[in-house]
């Protein structure tokens, strides 16, 4: 798990996943998202070190995983 791999799965693919019904957004994988970016940021501040952020992720990282089908359709429609 890199600190890239992190982001990407912070930044796009958990975001994309909260946010499939939009609307309406899934509000337990939202929170589960925010809650990692507040450490993955303490983190890039040097306040808390790396692994720190392994309990987040891999929550967020098995969601996406049952999910990864639909994320791709997703991300292939909203690029339409």
């Amino acid at each position: 798990m890199s600190p890239a791999s992190v982001e990407r799965l912070l930044i796009q693919d958990a975001r994309l996943l909260a946010r499939r019904d939009a609307p309406v957004i899934d509000q337990e994988i939202e929170s589960a998202r925010q809650r990692a970016l507040e450490v993955f940021y303490q983190w890039q501040d040097g306040m808390v070190r790396f692994q720190d952020l392994v309990p987040f992720v891999v929550v967020l990282e098995k969601k996406v995983d049952l999910n990864r089908a639909l994320l791709k359709w997703e991300q292939e429609h909203m690029m339409d």
